[in-house]
């Protein structure tokens, strides 16, 4: 991924992290800092959400003062094999500044664009949870 211009926007991670706090998907939420400024969320969803085949699931989300971000979903899954994807918006020469990198490995070769209606902090992670929400559904459709 190519390095976004802007620094990380704080607020805009706080108000994240507190409207994640309360969203019923949501098991712990894990911070981490570069200095003092918190830099990155990481959201592990409810394990017990999904079929066993799911070992591990988590949400990292970064945002920038200029309104680029990175929510990047991650499945451990039991085999050992790990499915992604991932929502992007930062300067970038594969797609649109705003893109989504699909399944199963996010790969930056396959990034599509996508420009969602609303760029807002809470309504980007209320679309990302709703997303994760669908997989879990696509998840128990295919247990036999």
């Amino acid at each position: 991924m190519d390095e976004p211009a802007a620094p990380i926007d704080e607020p805009a991670l706080e108000a994240i992290r507190d409207l994640a706090q309360t969203h019923s998907l949501v098991n712990r939420i894990q911070t981490e800092q570069t200095g003092s400024t918190l830099s990155l969320l990481i959201v592990d969803l409810d394990r017990d959400r999904y079929p066993d085949q799911v070992a591990d699931v988590r949400l990292e989300i970064q945002w920038y003062r200029n309104d680029d971000y990175n929510f990047h979903y991650v499945e451990h899954q039991s085999s050992n094999r790990v499915w992604q994807c991932r929502w992007d918006r930062h300067p970038n020469s594969h797609t649109t500044r705003a893109h989504f990198h699909p399944p199963p490995d996010a790969s930056a070769a396959d990034a599509v664009a996508d420009q969602p209606p609303d760029r807002h902090p809470s309504a980007l992670f209320t679309r990302t949870m709703a997303n994760a929400r669908d997989r879990i559904s696509d998840l128990w459709e295919t247990v036999e």
